[in-house]
């Protein structure tokens, strides 16, 4: 992951502001630099060097060398300086700084990227079958995923692309492509899930390099056939869209099951691109019990379990050291106020708060009926809840999202609000980072337990508030688009820094070529939401994608979200 930061390094040289040498005034000149324009090639990993001079023109017209004098810069995403050589490590354009005590000269360097990966299994020779044979459009591949007009965070990492191919090729070359960076990826095909179907994934460092500061990246497949490699099919370059900012915090979730290893919650730090999920409370740790349900605080260091499903017996767990304290209560749902020391956790449709360190109770809320699937607002200022009609904590009909303010401080519990009520069944609601906006579950019939028709609606953070249809998100009916959660942190898109959140659910939809059919499992899915498309009653969402750092092999629940991923001791 990159981060813009600029590093100037303010020149200390020991450079007078009056007289310099013979009758040269140094605080009537010019720094400059050269070059002023300069243009570089990182190709294949190997990064460029330019070295760079300075000097001082004055007045007359005379000129003097100050290259050992000042102090050269670059914004220290795109490179760095060892005195007077730049060594470019990313693609873009950027500016070099030379400062020589009050004075400041700029240049331009711009850095364009290539990179060529070749799959060991094929010739060396493949790339050239890509270089300067012609194409033919019908004989293209079709771009199964990712989807179309997909947005995706600039650090994502792990990028897949999915084809078909019903006309014979059997080599591809699958590249990134923006203004200033060409990575390429040249794989054989055949390898997905489905007959004449491929996939591959680009390695997260491909991918950084490839995006570097752009708002954008496209991609493109192209097909040869291997045994006569004389025509190229194309398809049609697509676009994806970038967020303006890297993606922070951690994800835990529920694998429910593994192929020869233990299964529980896995976790994953979204400033890694490229890991894979790792082990965090799971059956090895656990004496071979369940662990399913589970809630962590804001900022990270607190977690609540619950153990072998619902109505089992649940803890608390400190995240930093997996200790987990002694079981003395029971709870399904819920959720920890804004420093983590108290959870307000509901058991028999009764919402009791509870005190992290002891598990005593220290007040319950009262409520006109029975309650279930609590969340606390960032601020720890409202919350909001279902109340339904019947059947268990987890397992109902006739779900409305309720809300109320609460006092952290007194414990005191306001008015009951309804948000929304209606004849469908609604659940999981969960407060947007800003507190704005109400994300949940809707199903129009059958229980809220794992409901195949599940699809996700987000409301304002109001009474009697119209619900709008995340249908770029759901993708239709049947795909189980379950427990819809909010990531923590505010992100914004494009040059107009359209405010922009990230969702994440859990869903059966296919992925591609990968999982297809009868082999679709629970998969963790990441949208944006636009809140500003909710006042034009536009689609808010756009289509979603699969996280990468998944088992494609489990089946993956109840994403929850934290401000930071906390290393255990």
């Amino acid at each position: 992951m990159r981060a813009i930061a600029f590093a100037f390094a303010i020149g200390l040289a020991a450079v007078a502001c009056g007289s310099s040498g013979g009758d040269h005034d140094d605080s009537a000149a010019m720094l400059s630099i050269e070059p002023s324009t300069n243009e570089l090639l990182i190709e294949n990993g190997v990064f460029p060097t330019a070295n760079y001079t300075a000097k001082l023109t004055y007045p007359n017209g005379d000129t003097r060398d100050v290259t050992s004098e000042v102090s050269f810069a670059i914004d220290s995403g795109y490179g760095g300086f060892a005195a007077s050589t730049l060594t470019m490590t990313a693609a873009g354009k950027a500016s070099v700084y030379a400062t020589l005590v009050d004075k400041r000269a700029t240049a331009q360097v711009i850095a364009r990227l290539k990179d060529t990966r070749v799959d060991p299994s094929l010739p060396a020779g493949a790339a050239d079958w890509f270089q300067n044979n012609p194409e033919d459009p019908a004989r293209a591949p079709t771009v199964v995923y990712p989807p179309a007009d997909v947005v995706m965070p600039r650090n994502l990492g792990d990028f897949e692309v999915h084809w078909t191919d019903a006309v014979g090729n059997d080599v591809f070359e699958v590249s990134l492509k923006t203004e200033f960076a060409d990575v390429r990826a040249i794989v054989p095909g055949n390898n997905g899930a489905i007959a004449n179907s491929s996939w591959m994934a680009f390695l997260a460092k491909e991918w950084l390099d490839a995006v570097s500061f752009d708002s954008s990246v496209q991609f493109q497949v192209r097909g040869v056939q291997s045994s006569n490699p004389t025509v190229i099919g194309p398809t049609q370059p697509q676009l994806v869209k970038l967020s303006n900012e890297d993606m922070l915090g951690g994800l835990y979730y529920w694998a429910a099951t593994a192929q020869n290893g233990p299964y529980g919650i896995f976790r994953h730090d979204m400033s890694h691109p490229g890991q894979p999920a790792e082990q965090y409370y799971t059956t090895a740790q656990t004496g071979g019990r369940c662990v399913a349900c589970h809630v962590l605080s804001r900022d990270g260091r607190h977690m609540a379990i619950t153990y072998v499903g619902g109505g089992g017996p649940a803890t608390m767990v400190d995240v930093e050291t997996k200790a987990a304290q002694t079981e003395t209560r029971a709870w399904n749902f819920g959720t920890f106020t804004p420093d983590g020391n108290e959870f307000l956790a509901v058991s028999n449709g009764t919402l009791a708060v509870i005190d992290y360190a002891t598990q005593t109770t220290l007040a319950t809320m009262p409520a006109s009926g029975q309650v279930t699937h609590p969340d606390l607002s960032a601020d720890g200022t409202m919350l909001v809840y279902v109340q339904k009609s019947t059947g268990g904590d987890w397992s109902f009909t006739g779900g409305k999202v309720m809300m109320r303010t609460y006092d952290v401080a007194t414990r005191q519990f306001g008015p009951e609000q309804t948000v929304i009520a209606d004849t469908a069944n609604n659940y999981y609601p969960s407060f947007s980072p800003d507190g704005k906006w109400i994300l949940f579950n809707r199903a129009a019939g059958g229980d809220a337990y794992n409901n195949g028709n599940a699809t996700l609606w987000v409301a304002k953070a109001e009474p009697n508030a119209l619900a709008i249809e995340l249908v770029n998100a759901n993708a239709g009916l049947g795909l189980t688009n379950s427990w819809g959660r909010w990531a923590p942190f505010a992100q914004t898109l494009g040059a107009a820094n359209d405010p922009m959140y990230w969702i994440t659910v859990s869903s059966t939809r296919e992925f591609g070529v990968r999982l297809v059919g009868a082999a679709r499992k629970p998969q963790i899915w990441m949208t944006p939401f636009f809140p500003n498309q909710m006042t034009s009653n536009a689609d808010p969402s756009a289509h979603a994608f699969r996280l990468p750092f998944q088992n494609i092999d489990s089946n993956n629940h109840i994403a929850q979200w934290t401000e930071q991923i906390i290393a255990p001791q």
